[in-house]
Order: C-alpha cells, then structure tokens, then sequence
C-alpha cells in the first residue's frame, strides 16, 4: 500500500524514506508517519513529553541505554541540561536511531479521533511482522510503533574496484 507523513515537520532522509516504502509496500493498508530524523532538542522534546504524562512514563522501559534514559530523567524538565546530555552521549554512542536517521514512528493509536492511519491490533502485529521479515527492529510503545532500520549498506565491490584503479593509477606514476 502507501504512506504518508503526519505533517510537513516530519523529516525523513531519502534512505529512510526507501526504507518506508519498502516496508508500506507488504502491507495491505495505509500507513502514517509521524516521527523519522530528530536533532538532540527535538529528541529532548520526545523525552520530555513521555515524562510529562500522568502517570509519567518509564524511560528505561523504552531506551536500551537505562543510564540514559535515567540521565534524561534525572535532567527533566531542565531542556538545556538535557540537550548536552544527549550531545555528550552521541560523542560515543546513538542513544537513539532517530538521531542517526535509522529510527521512525508509525501512527497506532495516537493522533486524535479524526486522525489517519489508526492501526488495529491485527495490523499492528502485521507491521511488526513485516518489519522483522524485512531485518528492522520494531518496538510497540504506548502511542505509537517505533522501528530502527539497519544502516545502509556499504557497496563493497565499488570501494574495492575504486581501491584496485587508485592502486593501479599509484603505480603508473
């Protein structure tokens, strides 16, 4: 089927965006998008938000990274102490795909009631399945189904046969 971004604020980097459809084209309905490439403010923002929530939600439950995500929890709501929180983190390591442009969110149940692409729990578990099918990670959070995309692969072949004409240039001068 297809996709479609929530809105114009959602980015999404070309690979990302292939990957999306290769994804949208095994299923048989329509998905939205409604999160893809994020600066460190933005992935504060997203954080923030889950912990402004009634109950507040448990980042380590979402995160690989717990001391991250404890990190974050223990800045909030202090955005500015958060941002270089993330920007310490990203010095060694990717504490989200999203910050890498390998992570985007699709619409499940969120969006309010006039809202697109609401997922039915069978559709849910097709998207997963699917995803897995394609070697994506889908995570199921509580508004919303996250899904990393490995990193685009590297064309070997080219890089040796580029190694193999500089090599031969080398040797002729």
């Amino acid at each position: 089927m297809s996709w479609n971004k929530k809105n114009n604020n959602v980015l999404l980097s070309v690979y990302l965006s292939n990957q999306i459809t290769e994804l949208s084209d095994l299923l048989n309905f329509d998905i939205v998008i409604t999160d893809g490439n994020r600066t460190p403010a933005q992935q504060v923002d997203r954080m923030f938000f889950k912990l402004n929530k009634v109950p507040p939600e448990d980042l380590t439950r979402i995160y690989a990274n717990d001391q991250f995500a404890l990190d974050i929890t223990a800045a909030y709501p202090d955005k500015e102490k958060a941002i270089k929180i993330v920007n310490d983190y990203l010095t060694y390591t990717l504490p989200s795909k999203h910050l890498s442009g390998l992570g985007f969110d699709i619409r499940t149940t969120g969006g309010g009631s006039s809202a697109s692409g609401k997922l039915s729990n069978s559709q849910i578990q097709e998207v997963i399945n699917k995803a897995n099918q394609l070697g994506f990670s889908p995570f199921l959070e509580s508004d919303h189904l996250h899904i990393d995309v490995p990193a685009q692969k590297k064309n070997v072949l080219g890089m040796v046969a580029l190694i193999g004409v500089l090599l031969w240039i080398y040797k002729k001068s």
